[in-house]
């Protein structure tokens, strides 16, 4: 009977084995692999001089902004500044519009946020200047009177994502503008599966980032 026993066990240890050999391997496979897209925390370059030349062409390059920062998993943007103007790019995964809010009043939803929206409709760019009206109204800064302050930008639709560049003055002038600082600087964010500024978000969320 004892010589069984010995028998069973050395039985089961060959069977079971192989199994938690391969679990070992499945993990340690997972811990190597690549994180999934749009989940980097917050990146930056602090040398100038490693900086790429910025192309408002919707394509993000390495190098090309200082600051990154994952808002949520599916939506990353990017930023750089020089003494004038703030660069904005925003990766995110939708197939509409991908827009940013600077500097909304708290606990008041879009109101006195300024909204830079846009995506690609027909294989081309768009962008809105927006200034918010209320909690969930907005209106085009040209219908308000004052004027739209984005510079250039550029953008492309693939695989599910898109991205949106853009360029403005850090302080525009306009009315229905809000300054953009060095430092922390409030935001909302939102994205859609349908182009033009009138189509419902499928997400949104607000946050801080800093802008270098």
């Amino acid at each position: 009977m004892p010589s069984n026993k010995k028998h069973i066990a050395a039985l089961l240890a060959i069977l079971v084995l192989p199994s938690l050999l391969f679990s070992s391997c499945a993990a340690i496979a997972e811990m190597n692999s690549d994180p999934p897209d749009n989940t980097d925390s917050t990146t930056q370059i602090s040398d100038p001089a490693a900086l790429a030349e910025w192309v408002a062409d919707g394509i993000i390059t390495v190098s090309e902004y200082t600051n990154s920062s994952a808002l949520n998993a599916n939506f990353t943007l990017f930023s750089r500044t020089d003494d004038q103007y703030v660069y904005i790019g925003i990766k995110a995964k939708a197939t509409g519009w991908i827009s940013i809010g600077f500097q909304p009043l708290p606990a008041k939803g879009h109101t006195s946020a300024d909204f830079a929206l846009g995506g690609v409709s027909s294989g081309e760019a768009y962008i809105y200047d927006l200034w918010g009206l209320n909690k969930e109204e907005h209106s085009l800064d040209t219908k308000l009177g004052g004027t739209s302050s984005i510079l250039e930008y550029g953008g492309t639709e693939s695989g599910g994502y898109t991205i949106l560049e853009f360029k403005r003055l850090l302080t525009t002038g306009d009315t229905y503008d809000q300054n953009i600082v060095h430092g922390s600087n409030n935001i909302l964010w939102a994205y859609s599966d349908e182009d033009g500024f009138a189509a419902m978000h499928i997400s949104e969320g607000t946050g801080k980032i800093n802008i270098p």
